[in-house]
Order: C-alpha cells, then sequence, then structure tokens
C-alpha cells in the first residue's frame, strides 16, 4: 500500500470498535508470506489517511506483517 508522500496518517483505536468488528478483522485476514486467508492477526494497529484507512498487524502463523484494507461505505 503506497502513500502519497504529501498524505497524512492519523493513527486510531482498533479497541474503540464493536468487539463483533474486532473478531472479524482479527479473523478475515490474508497472509502474503503463507498466501492463505484467515490465519488470523495479532497486534492491530488502526490508521487513516485522506484517501485510505486500514489496519495493520502481524500473522498468527509466521508473524509477517498484514494489512486489512477498510472500504467505507457510501450510503
Amino acid at each position: 500500500m503506497n502513500l502519497d508522500v504529501n498524505e497524512t496518517v492519523q493513527n486510531l483505536d482498533f479497541y474503540q470498535r464493536p468487539e463483533d468488528e474486532q473478531t472479524d478483522f482479527l479473523s478475515l485476514t490474508w497472509c502474503n508470506e503463507c498466501n492463505e486467508m484467515d490465519l488470523g492477526m495479532t497486534d492491530p494497529k488502526e490508521y487513516c489517511s485522506d484517501s485510505r484507512h486500514w489496519i495493520e498487524g502481524k500473522c498468527k502463523v509466521c508473524s509477517a506483517v498484514v494489512i486489512t484494507e477498510i472500504q467505507e461505505d457510501e450510503e
């Protein structure tokens, strides 16, 4: 995931999310190193910028960085 040089990244508190959302984000993952889905994530950190919103953590199996990009619903 590439950020524009001028984008400001804001740290958010992942644990302010409802518990069911936390569970989903921590379990529904993709690891590029393991090349498998739904292995789980530890140490989640949530970020947003002007153009993106994502959660970054570590794969439960290999500890590689995993990123879940959040798509905001536009209603």
